[in-house]
């Protein structure tokens, strides 16, 4: 399994849901934030390497899979509000963590001396209240050999950037966080295939807030796994 960001976070505040989606491959529904996200990721993307606002907004909402909560009018807010930057847009990358295990991510813009990742959602915060920013710029050092770089997080619907300049000690803890986190569903896979009835107790359910978006939370309740 390659693993990303999102796969860790997943795990660490729920395994169980972890295992359904990914062990198990059970599909989620598509929420409008999802959608909504996806589709200006792409809107932004597009009008960066010089497509009209129009056309880059319709390509958005194909790229939704046209999701019925997702607007033209709500693109091209969220859109308009990008800072006019340039860069590569989209970089995708694939990089060992160690020990077989390989860690890939999308990073939003990436230019000389900064990188940046957008972001749709409702709740701004601090660019090192979770280890994403982290993990690229390490990803970023690691591909051009440099010992630092710049990393922003921009709030569409706030305008507003949280950044932070990483080294290598910031950027090689959020490394082996990461490596950490995969090397124990590793190994839990491996036991798994050997004593599959321990599924509950080698992924069990995490109960808190996030449970009310999750689409397994009657499954959790149906085993006893979910007290409410």
């Amino acid at each position: 399994m390659i693993y990303s960001f999102s796969r860790l976070s997943l795990y660490e505040t729920c395994p169980y849901r972890f295992y359904q989606k990914y062990l198990l491959d059970k599909t989620e529904p598509v929420t409008k934030p999802l959608a909504l996200g996806k589709a200006v990721h792409k809107a932004i993307e597009l009008k960066i390497n010089g497509m009209s606002e129009h056309e880059a907004i319709i390509e958005a909402i194909i790229e939704s899979d046209f999701h019925p909560e997702v607007t033209y009018e709500e693109i091209a807010s969220l859109m308009q509000r990008a800072p006019k930057v340039s860069g590569q847009t989209e970089v995708h990358f694939v990089l060992p963590l160690g020990g077989g295990i390989q860690l890939q991510g999308y990073i939003d813009l990436l230019e000389e001396e900064q990188f940046w990742d957008w972001k749709s959602n409702w709740r701004p915060y601090r660019a090192n209240d979770t280890r994403q920013l982290a993990l690229y710029a390490w990803a970023i050092m690691k591909i051009r050999g440099i010992s630092q770089i710049k990393g922003t997080l921009f709030f569409l619907r706030f305008r507003k950037a949280e950044s932070f300049m990483y080294s290598y000690s910031d950027t090689n803890e959020a490394r082996e966080w990461a490596h950490g986190l995969a090397e124990e569903i590793e190994m839990k896979k491996s036991c798994l295939e050997s004593f599959p009835d321990m599924a509950s107790s080698l992924f069990p359910s995490m109960p808190g807030s996030h449970c009310k978006h999750c689409p397994f939370v009657l499954e959790c309740y149906k085993e006893k796994k979910y007290n409410c």
